[in-house]
C-alpha cells in the first residue's frame, strides 16, 4: 500500500465519520477533531509569537502615511536631519559587597606598643654636677651604724632631665627610704635597686633622686661586719636618658663624691692638779 492510498483511505474513513448518520459518532468525530485543531493552535502560536519578537524588521515602527515629496528647490537647501541615536534599556547593575582579601602584611600594632619608648640609658655627654657631700664624718669608734647626713645635687645642664645615684662602699649595707625593710622599685618614673646591700641604685628625675637619698631621715648606714669607721662610701651620678637602675652604667659617671667614716678622738690621759677641801 502506498502513501498516497493510506491518505485517501484516511481522508475518506475521517469524511464518514464527519457526515455519519449517528449523532454520537459525529460528535466525537467532530469533538475530536476540535481537540486536534486546538492543541496545535495552542503549540505554534507561542513560537510564533517568539519568533515575531526577535525579529528586528518586526521592532522597526511604523512608517507615517506619505507626504508629498518637496520639490527639487527646497530638496536642495534642506538639511539633513540628525537621526536620533538609538536608546537601549541598561541592564540592572547588581551590586554585590567587596570581599576582603587576607592582607600578608603583620598585624598592625597598636599605638601604644608602637610608641613604646627605649629603657634608660647614659647620655653620651655627661654633665658636671655640683655635688656637696661630707668629705668625712665622725662617729663613736664602736659603732655599728649611723645616718649619713643630707647630700646636695644641682645640674647646670636644663636639658639633663633624669639622673641615676650610685652609692656603694665596702664592708657597708646602705637603706633607703622606709628603714629595716628593702623597698626595691623597678617600675615607674622612680626606680631603687639594690635596697639594704653593699650598692643600692635610685633613678628618678634628678630633684627626685636626691630626694629618696635623703628621704627618712637620710641614708642609713650599717656594717656587715664590725664597726663602720674606719669604711667609706663612694656616690657616683650618672645622667640618663631615661630613669634607670643598672650598676653597669654607673662607671659612665664624671661626677661623684666619697665619704670617710672617721672615728671620734677619745683619748684617756691622767691630769694631776691640786685640790681645795672644804
Amino acid at each position: 500500500m502506498s502513501i498516497d492510498e493510506l491518505i485517501d483511505r484516511l481522508r475518506y474513513r475521517f469524511n464518514d465519520y464527519w457526515h455519519s448518520d449517528k449523532r454520537s459518532i459525529k460528535f466525537i468525530s467532530r469533538t475530536l477533531a476540535l481537540t486536534l485543531f486546538a492543541a496545535l493552535i495552542s503549540t505554534i502560536a507561542p513560537t510564533l509569537a517568539d519568533e515575531l519578537s526577535n525579529d528586528p524588521s518586526m521592532l522597526e515602527p511604523v512608517s507615517q502615511s506619505a507626504t508629498p515629496s518637496p520639490s527639487p528647490a527646497a530638496a536642495e537647501t534642506a538639511t539633513p536631519s540628525a537621526s536620533p541615536a538609538p536608546t537601549s534599556t541598561p541592564e540592572p547593575v547588581v551590586s554585590r559587597p567587596a570581599i576582603a582579601t587576607p592582607s600578608e602584611s603583620p598585624f598592625v600594632e597598636s599605638s601604644e606598643s608602637t610608641t613604646a619608648e627605649l629603657p634608660g640609658v647614659p647620655l653620651e655627654t655627661q654633665t658636671a654636677y655640683i655635688v656637696k657631700a661630707p668629705s668625712t664624718i665622725a662617729v663613736d669608734p664602736r659603732a655599728l651604724n649611723r645616718f649619713m647626713p643630707h647630700i646636695y645635687l644641682s645640674n647646670p645642664n636644663p636639658e639633663i632631665e633624669y639622673t641615676m645615684v650610685c652609692i656603694s662602699g665596702a664592708g657597708l649595707s646602705f637603706d633607703v627610704k622606709q628603714k629595716g625593710a628593702a623597698h626595691n622599685q623597678v617600675e615607674g618614673e622612680e626606680l631603687i635597686a639594690g635596697d639594704r646591700s653593699g650598692q643600692v641604685i635610685v633613678s628618678a628625675e634628678t630633684a627626685r633622686a636626691v630626694e629618696l637619698v635623703n628621704s627618712y631621715q637620710g641614708l642609713f648606714i650599717s656594717s656587715t661586719g664590725g664597726g663602720i669607721s674606719g669604711r667609706s662610701l663612694t656616690f657616683r651620678f650618672v645622667a640618663v636618658s631615661r630613669p634607670v637602675a643598672d650598676p653597669s652604667y654607673c662607671s659612665a659617671a664624671r661626677s661623684g663624691a666619697v665619704t670617710t667614716i672617721r672615728p671620734l678622738g677619745l683619748d684617756q690621759s691622767t691630769v694631776k692638779g691640786g685640790g681645795r677641801l672644804k
